[in-house]
């Protein structure tokens, strides 16, 4: 917990430091790591991150099972930066979504609220990882908990599961292929004086899209933990 931007209220830091301290009694020993700044130094975001976790070693050296949470109020950005022994329970999408629904909270400078949803948020993917009880790693802080799961529950809530995405593209594949047929069966008849020759088609349809996004992050000094972990270069980063 490094709080050199002074931003988080006492309650919020005192919850980081538990989850980590229980976190320090299991074989494991994951780390993850919030710390706010003033400014990144002209570096980006992923740049600083990248190299504040490998100064401090965050997570343990055997795993590379550490997480760091970065703010910075000067650049007014954050970002997740996970340990390669971390990065299949917390992806560049997982993360990125985390951030996403906890931006609002950044965007009105309700930091504690923010980082302390965050920080939960991603305590409980670590949990499910190693198969923790999440009221034994929070331990006195079950509001916190309670609260960050509600917010992924509701998050979940929002996105289309895979059984409707499947019909939604095997519908759009039979709409090809059935407007294709139709469109070799009508023959040639004459060609309108604005009809250009070319043959076929409607308007294409598609789209896509990605969140998250592959990262790397600078010095400081960390008096708390440092387990000899080093960044995967896996997270996400957003702007505020």
């Amino acid at each position: 917990m490094a709080d050199y931007a002074n931003i988080l209220d006492g309650k919020t830091k005192e919850m980081i430091m538990s989850v980590n301290y229980a976190y320090q009694k299991e074989s494991e020993k994951p780390q993850i790591v919030v710390a706010t700044v003033d400014s990144f130094d002209g570096l980006s975001k992923e740049e600083y991150a990248n190299q504040l976790f490998n100064k401090w070693e965050i997570g343990n050296k055997s795993s590379d099972n550490g997480i760091l949470i970065l703010l910075s109020t000067g650049e007014r950005e954050i970002k997740i930066e996970v340990g390669y022994g971390l990065e299949g329970a917390v992806t560049d999408g997982t993360a990125g979504e985390i951030l996403d629904h906890n931006l609002s909270y950044l965007k009105k400078d309700d930091f504690s609220a923010g980082l302390s949803n965050i920080f939960s948020e991603v305590a409980l993917k670590v949990n499910q990882e190693y198969d923790y009880k999440d009221e034994t790693i929070f331990k006195n802080y079950t509001d916190e908990m309670n609260t960050a799961k509600s917010s992924m529950d509701a998050n979940n809530s929002n996105r289309l599961s895979p059984g409707m995405i499947a019909l939604i593209v095997i519908g759009v594949i039979t709409f090809i292929i059935i407007g294709g047929i139709n469109g070799r069966g009508r023959g040639g008849g004459p060609r309108g004086p604005y009809n250009s020759g070319r043959r076929g088609g409607g308007p294409f349809i598609g789209g896509g899209g990605s969140f998250g996004g592959g990262s790397r992050g600078s010095g400081g000094g960390f008096g708390g933990f440092g387990g000899g972990g080093s960044s995967g270069g896996g997270g996400a980063g957003r702007g505020f």
